[in-house]
């Protein structure tokens, strides 16, 4: 099959980019023909992967949008291609992937969280006008022969604001590398990273993995700490944006105990090292690093708001907050895992559930909708 996949960044950092980048490999190992059509991209030597080059503007996220959006539709006209997959959203697709979810739900949720000001600010944003453009066209128009929800929540979002016949939708769960994220990987790895990072072994490490940190309630997190009733936990942040702005939210004391770091390669190597994950987002489609915590063993914290949380059994393999803005919720649910005898039954539980969630079982289930269409 020859598939065009739509991609502003096809790099090997970051949750959905990975996810996409071992996507796409498995499908070329299953030799079909990939051609990825991105601004962004890291080498391929695959011999059933073509990266093409789309132009963007990059002065603004309008720009941006708007011109990558257009060049790629036409890039991907220009040949044939069995079926055309985005990731972004395009003027040109048969699937398209709500990896983002639903934006406008995302902006009707941000505005409980914003000032009124900054609120009325969003209707007269060009950004924000063009995404619900694009979003609209792609769910109502009928063009795009199939829309992939990554979560139940995203289907209801989509549903919720547009007018579409649902079984147009399709719920497909993100998969994970059950190799890479792996319980076995705390014997290779955590002693030495946790040596280097300067954490203790009588010490809790707590992980949070992501960007865009305030959908990801990483400034709740960051209160939370000043309410934990122990003291032995430690703090590490892995993303990229603004930390200085975020970091204010703890105590000069507490911000001792915090350790932040840009995005790396081998991330695999901090969830072997961590002892409980935690991602109380403000709205998050499903969110892949959820699934890489529990492929390693970790028990996660998570909100309602997040897609993941359709499939955690509460107490059982991790805990949902209710509200994700609540920093002593988030403090009592760490404290709770904090406890070994709770956490170490949760850890076991946690593995299990990933091992439904592979990347394979997403790649063929992705190839059943293709199959279809076709």
């Amino acid at each position: 099959m020859k598939i065009a996949v739509i991609r502003q960044k096809y790099v090997n950092y970051g949750g959905a980019e990975q996810f996409v980048s071992e996507y796409i490999t498995h499908l070329a190992n299953a030799g079909h023909d990939i051609h990825i059509f991105a601004n962004q991209w890291s080498s391929s030597d695959h011999p059933n992967i073509k990266v093409h080059p789309v132009r963007a503007i990059k002065l603004n996220s309008f720009l941006r949008t708007l011109s990558f959006a257009s060049f790629a539709a036409r890039a991907v006209r220009a040949d044939s291609f069995d079926i055309v997959q985005s990731h972004e959203r395009t003027w040109f697709q048969d699937v398209y992937r709500a990896g983002d979810g639903c934006h406008r739900e995302w902006l009707e949720r941000r505005a409980d969280y914003l000032p009124s000001a900054k609120r009325l600010s969003f209707r007269f944003n060009l950004f924000h006008q063009l995404v619900l453009k694009l979003e609209k066209a792609i769910f109502e128009n009928g063009q795009c022969k199939k829309i992939i929800a990554i979560s139940e929540m995203v289907k209801r979002d989509i549903l919720k604001h547009y007018e579409l016949p649902e079984d147009r939708i399709e719920v497909v769960y993100n998969g994970v590398r059950l190799d890479r994220f792996h319980p076995d990987n705390k014997s290779r790895y955590r002693s030495e990273v946790r040596k280097r990072l300067g954490i203790s072994d009588d010490e809790v490490m707590v992980l949070f993995v992501g960007s865009g940190f305030e959908r990801k309630g990483l400034e709740y997190l960051i209160k939370s700490v000043q309410y934990l009733k122990r003291k032995n936990w430690r703090l590490v942040l892995v993303g990229k944006g603004k930390w200085e702005r975020y970091l204010s939210f703890a105590s000069d004391e507490n911000r001792k105990k915090i350790i932040y770091l840009d995005p790396i390669d081998e991330i695999e190597t901090l969830y072997a090292s961590a002892d409980l994950f935690a991602l109380p987002s403000i709205y998050e489609p499903f969110g892949n690093a959820n699934l890489e915590a529990l492929a390693s063993g970790l028990p996660i914290i998570t909100s309602r708001n997040c897609g993941a949380a359709e499939i955690i059994t509460p107490k059982k393999d991790g805990i949902v907050l209710a509200e994700p803005s609540d920093a002593k919720a988030i403090a009592e649910a760490i404290d709770h895992l904090m406890d070994p005898e709770v956490r170490e039954p949760m850890s076991q539980s946690a593995r299990a559930l990933a091992e439904q969630f592979s990347q394979e079982r997403n790649a063929e289930a992705m190839l059943k909708i293709y199959e279809k269409l076709t």
